[in-house]
C-alpha cells in the first residue's frame, strides 16, 4: 500500500506542475548582454545604509550559530566601496540581540536574546571616524502575553503605526496577538486568536506568516497544525482575521499537494521574505510538499480579491529543492533562492543558488555576471538579497579559490543587468543584507 500511495503522490506532484502556468510570450527572456563592470555605469545608486551580517565559525539563522554574530554598516554596496573588512570591527551582537528581526523604516524591533520579558527598538549609529554603536529608543516589558526570541510573526498595521505581533504559548497550543505603538512600543491591545487545534492534530507551529494584502488591507494568517508524530504530515490553514477586533473572519484548510507548509512557519518573516506581492496585489507564498522522502519547494498564489490558493498555479515547476526566498521585483519577476538538494542539504552546504521567476510563464533562469551563473551558496537561514527602488542586492559567500571572496552584486531590474558590487573580508558567513533606509514603506 505504501508503494500505491507514493505512486499516487507523484502522479498529483506531476499533474500539479503541468498545469502551473499559461504559456505566454516573453520578452527578451536572457536580457541584455551584462557589460563589463564599469566604475559608473550611469545609473543612479541606492545610497543606503545597509545593515551587512556575518557569523562567524559557520551560519547563523534561526538559533544555529552560538560563535558569533557581527553588523556593519555601510553606506553604498558598490564596487567603488572598500573592501568590507570584519576583522575586529562590527557590531557584535551575539549576546544581547538576535540576527532576527524586524525592520522598518531605519529601526530594528524584536524580542531580545537575553529572555529579558520584553521588546526593545533600537537603530545602528556611525559617528565621524566611522564608529558604530547600536542606540536603544525604546525597551518595553511584556504586559500579559508572553513572547520568545525568534519565535513570532508580525504585520504592520495603521499605515505603519501599530505593529501587530504573533506567537503561541510554550505548548503551541494557544496563538497570542499583541498591537504595540510603533513609536515607544507600548501595548496598546492584547489577546489570543480563536483557532483550535482540529482532531488528529496536537500542536500549532511556533509562530506562522503574518501578511496585510496592501490592495484591500485584508489581515491574513497562514499557520500549520502539526500532528504527534513526526511520521504524520502537517496541515496548512490560510486565516482572514478583522485587524481591528482580531476575530476570525475565514479559516481554510489548503489541500495537501497544493502546499503541506510553509517555509519557516516556526519563524515568521524575521529573516527571509517568504511573501511577496505582485502590483495588481496577487499574493505569492513559499511552501513546500513531500513526495517520497523529500521536500520540494512550490510557490502558489492567492488572486488580489480572493482568500485561499489558486489550486491550478504553481511559479516553481521542476524544483531542484527547496524554495527558500522570494522577493518581488516588478515586471512581472520574482528573485528566488532555492536549494539544489543532489548538491547538499546541510546548512552549509553549497548548494544554494540564485533565480529570477517569470511570472507569466512560471520559467526561471540563474541569475548571472558577464555570462557565468553566480555561484552556489552556503547558508539555508540567510537573507542576502535585498530589494529597493530599481535595484537589487544579490549576496554570495566566501568559495574555495584564493580570490573567492565573498561579495555582493548589483542588479538593475529595468536593464536585466548585473554589476560587480562590493567584497567583504573572508573568514565569517555572510548571511544578511538589510536596507536600513529612512524612506522603507
Amino acid at each position: 500500500m505504501k508503494i500505491i500511495r507514493l505512486f499516487l503522490l507523484a502522479v498529483v506532484w506531476a499533474l500539479t506542475l503541468s498545469v502551473s502556468c499559461g504559456k505566454e510570450p516573453v520578452d527578451n527572456p536572457d536580457g541584455p548582454d551584462n557589460p563589463d563592470n564599469p566604475d559608473n555605469p550611469g545609473l543612479e545608486l541606492d545610497s543606503g545604509p545597509f545593515d551587512l551580517y556575518v557569523c562567524a565559525v559557520k551560519h547563523g539563522g534561526m538559533g544555529q550559530n552560538k560563535n558569533g554574530t557581527f553588523v556593519i554598516r555601510v553606506g553604498d554596496l558598490s564596487d567603488a566601496h572598500p573592501m568590507v573588512d570584519f576583522q575586529g570591527r562590527g557590531i557584535d551582537i551575539t549576546q544581547n540581540y538576535t540576527m532576527e528581526s524586524i525592520t522598518r523604516g531605519g529601526y530594528y524591533y524584536q524580542v531580545p536574546q537575553e529572555a529579558t520579558g520584553g521588546f526593545v527598538k533600537f537603530h545602528i549609529e556611525r559617528d565621524v571616524a566611522d564608529n558604530q554603536t547600536i542606540v536603544v529608543d525604546a525597551e518595553r516589558p511584556f504586559k500579559q502575553n508572553t513572547y520568545y526570541p525568534r519565535k513570532y510573526t508580525h504585520a504592520w498595521l495603521d499605515k505603519g503605526a501599530t505593529l501587530l505581533i504573533v506567537g503561541t504559548d510554550a505548548d503551541h497550543k494557544i496563538v497570542y496577538w499583541s498591537k504595540l505603538a510603533e513609536s515607544d512600543l507600548m501595548v496598546k491591545e492584547e489577546g489570543t486568536l480563536d483557532i483550535p487545534i482540529p482532531a488528529g492534530y496536537e500542536t500549532l507551529s511556533t509562530s506562522g506568516l503574518l501578511t496585510v494584502r496592501p490592495t484591500d488591507g485584508k489581515l491574513f494568517y497562514i499557520y500549520l497544525t502539526k500532528p504527534a508524530s513526526d511520521d504524520d504530515k502537517p496541515a496548512t490553514h490560510v486565516a482572514v482575521i478583522d485587524s481591528s477586533s482580531m476575530k476570525i473572519i475565514e479559516d481554510s484548510l489548503v489541500p495537501e499537494a497544493v502546499m503541506e507548509e510553509t517555509v519557516s512557519a516556526a519563524y515568521g518573516e524575521l529573516i527571509q521574505t517568504l511573501i511577496t506581492y505582485d502590483e495588481a496585489g496577487n499574493m505569492y507564498v513559499a511552501g513546500m510538499v513531500t513526495i517520497g522522502d523529500t521536500k520540494y519547494g512550490v510557490l502558489r498564489r492567492i488572486k488580489a480579491g480572493e482568500v485561499t490558493f489558486d489550486p491550478d498555479w504553481n511559479g516553481f515547476p521542476n524544483p531542484e529543492g527547496r524554495l527558500l526566498t522570494v522577493q518581488y521585483l516588478g515586471g512581472g519577476k520574482i528573485l528566488a533562492y532555492s536549494r539544489d538538494e543532489t548538491l547538499g542539504t546541510k546548512i552549509d552546504s553549497r548548494s544554494h543558488f540564485y533565480t529570477i521567476i517569470n511570472l507569466s510563464d512560471c520559467s526561471r533562469k540563474r541569475v548571472a555576471y558577464n555570462g557565468v551563473d553566480l555561484p552556489y551558496c552556503s547558508g539555508r537561514y540567510s537573507q542576502r538579497t535585498a530589494v529597493h527602488g530599481t535595484w537589487a542586492y544579490i549576496g554570495i559567500t566566501e568559495g574555495d579559490g584564493e580570490n573567492d571572496y565573498p561579495q555582493v552584486y548589483q542588479y538593475h531590474i529595468p536593464t536585466d543587468t548585473v554589476y560587480a558590487g562590493t567584497k567583504l573580508s573572508k573568514g565569517f558567513c555572510f548571511d544578511i543584507i538589510r536596507v536600513m533606509s529612512s524612506d522603507e514603506d
